[in-house]
This record gives structure tokens, sequence and C-alpha cells, in this order.
């Protein structure tokens, strides 16, 4: 665990870095009750200081948000968290030259998800390194991605895929960031597997 120190109220102070996990810090701090959500703080690291948020506070952790596109905050340094999640979404291959054709929005239950990639159970069999068309069918997550599946594996309940997200637009990316955040902050900032 990482030593790191930040700026809150004028006061430097310092803490140790459980986790980064995504978009969220997770720091052991001596006193969380001093913090305040919603608050900025500034952080120090690699010899310069952003602003950051705070989102969530712990017994005895703060949790940060730390946008994908801070470049003070080196990306390799971020595991991305594959949350657990039980959500209906459609799939479907219309740019298929009808070689793999699968039923018209063909309902899945979509197991897990990241940034990155999804898991997901269909009843159907599908075509591993052939690009589909995720459809989510939940309100919070009203997003359109284009996926290639990666992986296949036969489970008592259908088939079992792992795919990677290949195209994404920007509204779509932003509202998938904010769901997975928001899983993570549900869960306790305990993710399910990192990609």
């Amino acid at each position: 665990m990482e030593i790191v120190q930040f700026e809150y109220r004028g006061k430097v102070e310092s803490g140790r870095i459980e986790t980064a996990e995504g978009e969220l810090l997770n720091v052991e701090v001596k006193n969380p009750d001093s913090y305040m959500v919603g608050d900025f703080i500034g952080f120090f690291y690699g010899g310069s200081k952003f602003s950051v948020k705070i989102i969530k506070k712990g017994p005895q952790h703060i949790f940060l948000f730390i946008p994908l596109f801070e470049t003070n905050f080196p990306n390799n340094r971020r595991k991305w968290p594959r949350v657990c999640v039980d959500l209906s979404a459609f799939i479907n291959d219309y740019l298929s030259e009808k070689i793999y054709e699968i039923p018209p929005d063909l309902r899945i239950r979509v197991i897990d998800l990241s940034i990155q990639g999804f898991g997901f159970i269909s009843p159907e069999p599908l075509q591993v390194n052939h690009s589909y068309y995720l459809l989510f069918e939940v309100p919070d997550l009203a997003i359109k991605i284009k996926t290639i599946i990666r992986h296949e594996k036969l489970a008592d309940d259908g088939y079992r895929y792992g795919c990677e997200v290949l195209s994404i637009t920007k509204k779509d990316f932003h509202a998938l960031r904010r769901y997975v955040l928001l899983q993570q902050l549900i869960m306790g900032a305990v993710p399910h597997s990192y990609t």
C-alpha cells in the first residue's frame, strides 16, 4: 500500500492507497469523519497536484473520484473493476452476412460488466470472434455497444460469453462509467474481479 499526501482545508494530510479501481480511489485515513462528501481535495501524485472529489466515506476510508482523463494519475496504476450485475439486454447481428444469423434482438442476461467488456448468458449459441451489438434494457443504462465475443463456455442456464467493447459513443461511455462507479459504491468498493 502506497502512502500519499493531499491537501484538505489548508492542511497537508497523508493516507494509504488501498485500491485504485477504475475511477474510484480508496484511501485509508486517520479520521474519515473530518472529511465532507462532495468536497474537493488537492491530491499530490508524481510531483503534481490535482483536484479530486470525495464521493463516499467509510469507517477508516475516504473514496475519491479520479476521472479517466486525469493525466496526473497514471492509468497503469488502476485496476479495471468488473462488477456483478443481473441485467436484461438484447444482442443482435444487424451487420452480419447471414452466416451467423441469430434471432432478431435475442434477449440475454448480463452477469458482469466493466468499461472494457461484459459477461453474459445467452439461450442461443453465438460465434466467438464475431461482432454483435448489445443494447441494455435498463433505465439507468440505456446504451448500445458494439462488442466482439472473445470467450464461450457452456453453462447450466445456457451459453456463457465474455465480450470486449469495440466501439461506444461518448454519451454511452459516460453512462457506462457512471453505472460501474455507482455499482462499486453500492457494493462497498469491493469489485467482482478485474479486467
